[in-house]
């Protein structure tokens, strides 16, 4: 299993909360990261400055997503706390899709996507998706595709199946 994309979303995660915590605590916030291991070209700096506060910025440099990946992440992460005027938030878009750009299309996120995507993307009966959707709402996110191997009622040869399509974050 390619698990850089569940790395990539859990250090953004990670870094979003280390940074939301010393807001709250009233510290000031964590100094943007060094560029250093990303491609140069147009962009960088905004990617630096925008994703640099709260993980290492070249996280990136190990996920290849479409356009529309990226243009989700990027939505995840402004969701999570990342700050970015809206040209920033194009350029870092931009840079993204220039340099990390692949082709299969965005996996769905097992800890937030409703029932029929649990269905049609990863092949779930009804009955194992409403499953998998009491399960996560009793205990909490997953963080690893791994730990879908304790829901019950979920047959995880179909996780295992489509794991290239999934991510817990």
């Amino acid at each position: 299993m390619d698990a850089r994309p569940i790395r990539f979303a859990l250090a953004a995660l990670a870094g979003t909360l280390v940074l939301t915590m010393s807001v709250a605590a009233g510290q000031e916030p964590p100094t943007a990261a060094s560029g250093e291991g990303l491609p140069d070209g147009p962009g960088k700096d905004a990617v630096v400055k925008v994703c640099g506060l709260c993980h290492q910025p070249t996280r990136a440099a190990s996920v290849r997503l479409t356009r529309e990946g990226w243009q989700g992440v990027v939505q995840d992460m402004v969701k999570r706390g990342a700050k970015g005027s809206e040209e920033d938030l194009a350029r870092v878009l931009e840079y993204l899709t220039t340099n990390f750009l692949g082709d299969a299309p965005r996996p769905i996120n097992v800890n937030s996507a409703p029932q029929i995507d649990l269905e049609s993307v990863i092949g779930l009966l009804r009955s194992e998706a409403r499953a998998l959707i009491a399960y996560r709402e009793k205990n909490g996110p997953c963080t690893a595709v791994d730990d879908l191997k304790k829901v019950p009622g979920v047959d995880f040869k179909k996780i295992e199946a489509a794991k290239d399509r999934i991510v817990c974050f």
